[in-house]
């Protein structure tokens, strides 16, 4: 098959929802589950007949894991070819350890039967690498669904946590593992306790990144961790008795173990779930909860072993203390590494913000730019519609009570007529273009969400006065007088945040009991001024001016300490407030041509 039409294969698979998403077919690992759930029993009713070291070995090399280790190493070999080329490494070093796993097992078995002693001094070093290889590839999987997090606190707290879970051990149990009869078994078996520990740690750690949703793959994991961890325990206890403790619940536990290996590359899915890598940066701060439980128990459980045994274990006092100093030390540097890493996510945080605040400006920008070319195509209508009607006047003004006249007007109106619908299409197309979205009509949001993105993007990374917006639920406004609303909102606000250090400001548009006229005010808690010894700026004038627009008038109070307070009547002209300065110091307002305000819906009941 071409590789074109095999990529589209693999595609087709992925994103149909009626085939399953795995590595390998559904009926495959049904068979492999029939498997285990089959041999997992026939194992251990054959090591009822186990009464020596040497056939212990033998069955638990040869049935417990070669049964489930050679299927697994084809398994896993396929899943290292289908996974995803980021997830691929990780899948090759835990192909890797699993190589290393059965290669220690057949290692064992040539030497059951050619008595290598000189192998033993290799177990330690074959067994810690095979357990790098395994936490290394869970690493690199939890770094690919831990976002924006840093790999340096989850191996701090790695770390910690081994050395807070392994100290007591080491305490309890050292002595008697390295001085055990069959050193040679226990030995490599505690160092194995030491590696499933750490690797507990990063499979929880794992599901945790997931997130919600586990699946047969997540599930296998954690069996495979707590069984490793529950089988290298025991492997230890048996090398320590001398063989002496009963061995087929260990078989038992050792094939379940083992069994893990088969199942988990048969479970594991085309593509993982992303985890944290589509939270947003300030979901993925991190808690120190869990680390912070571990290193604590780990030390209470130090100190009470250190305790137990300090009498005839004289270096179990200083071995605690030096333990204990470097937890200390090991917390230091993850809380530097932790705080380095809410910094940057912060900054990503900011940045987002401030990028968000940035495109809410411009949007607004662009708004109140849309607004005013409408405006003036409006205006280009009806100039246009004038000279229209000023031709069909001067057509009869020309030729008065002729033939002539009576010809050039019937043209006139023609034409006339063309140029009016032509002129109505128009407009009839910038109303629908200029036609409010759908949402709350009566415009408390629609006002609200530009107001409060203003006032975000003028004080930008600094505190914000508290705002509240208050819209008269019988206040409706066309488009013309909710830009000019919003142009004096703005300014006002501009001038809050040059001048008045305010903690609070109130925005309220609210009925006048007059036809098609509001009431707009602004005020704040400012710090205040003396409009009468301060000249008047451009805010002022611009504001003044924008009411002007549509037949309103324009007030500013305010005095030292008192906060400021700008109100504009919006609407035709009528009970006129007064001039701009509160102290009459000020310019009545300018004629200015009546726009009506669009009246308020009916009421569904009358």
């Amino acid at each position: 098959m071409p590789k074109e039409r095999l990529s589209a294969t693999v595609r087709g698979l992925m994103t149909d929802r009626r085939v399953d998403d795995g590595t390998v077919a559904r009926w495959i690992r049904l068979l492999a589950l029939a498997w285990v759930a089959v041999s997992l029993p026939f194992i251990t009713a054959v090591s009822a007949f186990v009464h020596s070291p040497e056939l212990y070995i033998f069955v638990m090399v040869f049935m417990a894991s070669g049964a489930y280790t050679a299927p697994a190493l084809v398994a896993a070999r396929h899943t290292v070819r289908r996974a995803p080329p980021g997830d691929r490494l990780c899948y090759q070093l835990l192909n890797i350890g699993l190589i290393t796993v059965f290669g220690i097992g057949v290692a064992m078995l040539i030497g059951l039967v050619t008595g290598w002693k000189w192998a033993n001094p290799l177990a330690v070093p074959v067994f810690m690498f095979s357990g790098t290889t395994h936490i290394a590839g869970l690493a690199v999987l939890v770094r690919r669904r831990s976002g924006r997090r840093a790999l340096s606190v989850d191996l701090i707290e790695s770390a910690g946590a081994v050395v807070a879970v392994a100290a007591p051990l080491v305490v309890l149990f050292g002595p008697a593992i390295v001085n055990a009869k069959a050193s040679w078994y226990a030995v490599p078996a505690a160092v194995a306790v030491l590696f499933v520990i750490i690797g507990t740690y990063w499979g929880v750690l794992l599901l945790v990144r997931l997130g919600p949703g586990r699946g047969p793959f997540e599930i296998c994991a954690v069996g495979l961790c707590l069984a490793g961890l529950g089988d290298s325990v025991l492997q230890t206890a048996l090398g320590v008795s001398g063989f002496t403790l009963p061995l087929p619940p260990l078989i038992a536990l050792h094939a379940l173990c083992m069994s893990m290996y088969l199942l988990i590359p048969l479970n594991t899915p085309l593509l993982l779930r992303p985890g944290l890598n589509i939270a947003p940066p300030q979901g993925q701060i991190r808690g120190s909860r869990m680390a912070t439980v571990v290193a604590l128990a780990g030390l209470a459980a130090l100190l009470g072993a250190t305790w137990q045994v300090a009498d005839e274990r004289p270096w179990a006092v200083p071995f605690s203390l030096g333990v204990t100093s470097l937890l200390v030390v090991l917390g230091g540097l993850r809380q530097m590494a932790a705080a380095d890493e809410t910094r940057r996510l912060y900054r990503q945080v900011e940045e987002a913000s401030d990028a968000r605040r940035q495109l809410l400006a411009q949007l607004l920008e662009r708004n109140l730019q849309d607004r005013r070319r409408f405006a003036g195509q409006l205006y280009e209508q009806a100039v246009a519609a004038y000279t229209s009607f000023a031709l069909l006047a001067g057509s009869e003004r020309a030729h008065p009570g002729s033939a002539v006249s009576a010809a050039a007007l019937a043209k006139a109106s023609q034409r006339v007529g063309g140029d009016l619908a032509r002129q109505a299409d128009s407009v009839r197309e910038l109303v629908l273009a200029i036609r409010p979205l759908e949402g709350d009509p009566r415009g408390r949001q629609r006002l609200g969400t530009p107001i409060a993105a203003y006032l975000a993007s003028v004080y930008g990374d600094h505190p914000a006065p508290r705002l509240r917006v208050d819209v008269d639920d019988d206040v409706s406004l066309d488009w013309i007088a909710e830009t000019v609303s919003l142009q004096i909102i703005q300014e006002a606000l501009h001038n809050v945040w040059r001048h008045s250090r305010a903690d609070e400001v109130q925005v309220s548009i609210a009925a006048t009991g007059e036809r098609d006229a509001v009431t707009l005010t602004v005020s704040d808690d400012g710090t205040g001024f003396d409009p009468a010894a301060v000249p008047e700026g451009a805010g002022i004038t611009a504001m003044r001016a924008s009411a002007a627009v549509i037949g309103g008038s324009f007030v500013l109070t305010s005095r030292p300490g008192g906060g400021t307070t700008v109100t504009a009547r919006l609407g035709p002209e009528g009970t006129a407030l007064p001039p701009v300065r509160s102290n009459g110091a000020g310019h009545a307002p300018r004629p200015a041509t009546t726009l009506r305000l669009v009246p308020s819906p009916p009421d569904d009941d009358e």
